[in-house]
């Protein structure tokens, strides 16, 4: 039986190399996902790295076996999964390397418009407990009354 003691990067790495891909969706996003019909070894490494899901996949034909995908989608834990990876890929070693720079850098921009966000929900909520208006805050700030409103509401 399988526990995340038995799992390490290393290990991980070799399924990477093996069945794993890092794929591109859209402009900026990256998602790795590692295919396997053992469960449990996707369920192990899950939890290891404390991120991912795990998902079954349809079978094309009758007489394969079931199928199983961990998927790692949110960009800050792709990014410390290929970093923790990489010194151990062989295979997909040299496609880590250029893709790791990238997603450090939509990162940070994403980390940027986190920071920006709760500037603007800190502002809107100052606001209106000053008891101004949905559409005046809106106007101060220069940003809709709507959105306003949803900052306001944010939880």
């Amino acid at each position: 039986m399988l526990t995340a003691m038995n799992i390490n990067w290393s290990y991980i790495a070799g399924f990477v190399d093996g069945e794993g891909s890092f794929v591109k969706y859209g402009e900026t996003d990256y998602r790795i996902s590692i295919p396997q019909t053992n469960e449990e070894v996707l369920r192990a490494i899950q939890f290891f790295t404390k991120f991912g899901n795990i998902y079954k996949t349809n079978k094309r034909k009758t007489h394969w076996k079931d199928n199983w995908v961990y998927s790692v989608a949110r960009q800050e834990d792709v990014l410390v999964f290929l970093k923790n990876v990489y010194p151990y890929l062989i295979v997909k070693k040299e496609t880590a390397r250029k893709v790791i720079p990238v997603i450090a850098k939509i990162v940070a921009v994403n980390g940027r418009k986190k920071d920006n966000l709760q500037k603007k929900i800190r502002a809107c909520k100052l606001l209106r407990e000053k008891k101004l208006s949905y559409r005046s805050i809106g106007k101060k700030l220069k940003i809709d009354h709507g959105y306003v409103r949803r900052l306001v509401l944010y939880k």
